[in-house]
């Protein structure tokens, strides 16, 4: 497949990604694919994997609970594309059930980007009451940026992504499916901080980010994005995104990582946690 450039622009005026100021204007500088955008290609393929009559799960009950990417180096929309996508694994507990895809998109016979797709049903068991567990005090990271979710979010992100689940439209469809108000997009969320995090320190490679989604926005909203500094890691120190056998293969020497988080600015209820980590650049 070719990459749709004026769909990618589209993308990256609604997820916060610098682009020219002139709405129509395709910057012919910057032909780098966001890595996050990767993932949105993959969402009719999913669609067609979990409504086959041989996936043993009810697709209607499945959760976008956490999503986890690594690049190997940028990938541009001169490239023809081809799309892999199997599934990784099913995970039961008493709470429900996980389920893992594992992403890959090759440019010719090179592997350029991998994801994992993790979704969760809930157990419709009824779990006995457990005793109350006296939680620790949650440690806030430092608010960086405030951010605006206005209510027409989950439509354009809908309209660039392909992914029209009706929760995230408008507010008579959310209610259908239980919700008081339309809720964005997880990977919405996660693109935006992609976006936050690349105006703050370029676009590196090889790239990793992960990030799990927790409490849904409801739009229209006001987050906030906190992350810690930027801290080298150790060569060889563990990063949890995708399976050692599931890597791109590359030398980890000299990486930077950085976790982030987005939280409602009022409550301070958490949204999304995760982290990032990319090549550090030596002076």
């Amino acid at each position: 497949m070719k990459p749709n450039t004026k769909k990618i622009l589209r993308y990256k005026r609604v997820c916060g990604f610098s682009c020219p100021d002139d709405s129509n204007a395709i910057d012919p500088d910057n032909t780098d694919i966001p890595a996050s955008y990767l993932q949105t290609l993959f969402i009719g393929v999913l669609g067609k994997f979990i409504t086959t009559a041989h996936f043993p799960i009810n697709p209607l009950g499945l959760i976008h609970v956490g999503q986890s990417f690594e690049q190997k180096r940028a990938v541009t929309t001169d490239e023809t594309l081809d799309l892999a996508c199997e599934l990784q694994g099913v995970t039961k507990s008493p709470k429900g059930i996980h389920t893992q895809f594992l992403l890959t998109v090759y440019s010719g016979n090179e592997v350029v980007w991998q994801g994992i797709s993790t979704f969760f049903t809930r157990s419709k068991n009824k779990r006995p009451k457990k005793k109350r567990v006296e939680r620790k005090e949650e440690q806030f990271l430092d608010i960086k940026e405030s951010i605006l979710v206005p209510r027409d979010t989950g439509l354009k992100y809908a309209g660039v992504s392909g992914d029209y689940n009706p929760h995230h439209l408008y507010g008579f469809t959310a209610k259908m499916i239980g919700f008081k108000q339309p809720i964005a997009h997880g990977m919405w969320s996660f693109a935006r901080v992609m976006a936050s995090m690349e105006k703050k320190f370029g676009a590196r490679y090889p790239m990793r980010a992960d990030a799990a989604f927790k409490l849904p926005i409801f739009m229209p909203a006001t987050v906030t994005l906190g992350h810690e500094p930027a801290k080298r890691i150790e060569e060889n120190q563990p990063f949890k995104t995708l399976p050692d056998e599931t890597r791109i293969n590359e030398t980890r020497i000299n990486k930077t990582r950085i976790d982030f988080e987005l939280r409602d600015e009022k409550k301070g209820l958490p949204h999304l946690k995760g982290q990032f980590e990319f090549n550090r650049r030596e002076n």
